[in-house]
């Protein structure tokens, strides 16, 4: 009678394991394929690798997003590797497709990168950013130093820019809602890098409790406070940001507010201004 418990408990035992094991084996697959990116290292192409010093190269990447809003960000690295010494300004893609006309002055191994950032209203923009994405294939440049600058022109889709481009700063804001729940969007772009920014406004009386903020293309500390007796909220933003990366600021609140201002001025790092946002 003994000897058939404990045999009885070891077959129990056995099957358990056995229900457990197979179940844990389905919940990673089925987690490992939920997880997978539609964009890899494999989404660049160039039109001449390797390449001479000289020669104009077209570097394409495909966000496979088929994104015709926000924006695409392609660089190259210095032909030692390191750094990333085109920055240009935002490409809008046409079909998740961008591309930028490259002409290397020296010999060397290239990097190259790219991200795509997410602009505007969700609605009418609803493409997930993605963090940056460093192509697998190197860009191989052959031949002698012959000094110069890249070219530059471009076209829907497209951004030819040199080592040395640069973007235009700017700084706009754009209603989304305007009923009791609100929603405005600032998009703030920097000419060059800075180290630390300041992004700062307010939203009008009524505020009935703090905003809800989103930001993309930084990592940004934010705060907001209420002054003195009011019910207006006053927002901070402060961080490092990249030249030419578009930041782009979603604030979500609810307010008892019936008039059409519903924020007050705003401002970022470059004297760059915008004026309180009316609902029309």
């Amino acid at each position: 009678m003994k000897s058939r418990l404990i045999l009885g408990s070891i077959l129990s035992l056995f099957v358990v394991t056995l229900f457990f094991t197979s179940c844990q084996k389905d919940e990673f697959s089925s987690g490992h394929d939920d997880s997978l990116s539609t964009r890899s290292a494999t989404s660049f192409s160039f039109s001449a690798n390797p390449a001479n010093v000289g020669d104009s190269v077209v570097v394409t990447y495909d966000a496979e997003n088929g994104a015709d809003c926000g924006h695409i960000q392609l660089q190259v690295s210095g032909p030692d590797g390191n750094g990333w010494v085109t920055s240009g300004k935002p490409i809008e893609p046409d079909s998740g497709l961008a591309t930028i006309l490259f002409v290397p002055q020296e010999p060397g191994e290239y990097h190259v990168r790219a991200k795509y950032t997410r602009t505007g209203n969700p609605k009418d923009c609803d493409f997930e950013s993605s963090g940056w994405v460093e192509a697998e294939e190197l860009l191989l440049v052959l031949g002698d130093t012959t000094g110069g600058d890249t070219t530059a022109g471009d076209t829907t889709g497209s951004d030819t820019t040199g080592m040395d481009s640069t973007c235009e700063a700017s700084f706009t804001g754009e209603v989304i809602t305007c009923d009791s729940t609100r929603e405005v969007v600032f998009t703030y772009v920097p000419d060059q890098d800075w180290n630390h920014v300041k992004i700062q406004g307010g939203l009008t009386n009524g505020t009935l409790e703090d905003a809800v903020i989103t930001v993309s293309g930084a990592d940004l500390d934010i705060s907001q406070k209420t002054p003195g007796n009011s019910s207006n909220r006053v927002i901070k933003l402060e961080g490092s940001v990249e030249a030419c990366v578009p930041v782009v600021i979603t604030i979500t609140w609810n307010s008892s507010n019936q008039g059409d201002v519903i924020t007050g001025e705003w401002s970022a790092t470059g004297g760059l201004e915008v004026d309180g946002l009316e609902c029309q």
